[in-house]
């Protein structure tokens, strides 16, 4: 996979919109069952299985501890898509 994260249903109105399209029920169906780059659901397993907790991080100096990402703010991140 390329990596690159599309909008299913963003693609979908675009080729809707376009007069020289004919969107079918087959390319639907095309598009709809491409696979994802990643499941959102398994990102944040995994983040919350390899967190530490912020009161347990003992050995950071300040410049250190400002590189670390809290957690909810990461999984917030993986489920918004990353779009502000």
């Amino acid at each position: 996979m390329s990596g690159d994260l599309i909008s299913r249903s963003a693609l979908m109105q675009a080729l809707r919109n376009n007069v020289l399209i004919d969107v079918t029920p087959n390319l639907e169906q095309a598009i709809t069952e491409q696979p994802t780059t990643h499941d959102v659901d398994k990102v944040v397993e995994q983040l919350e299985s390899v967190s530490i907790p912020e009161n347990k991080v003992l050995y950071a100096s300040p410049d250190e501890f400002a590189q670390f990402v809290k957690l909810k703010d990461a999984v917030e991140i993986v489920k918004s898509g990353g779009i502000e």
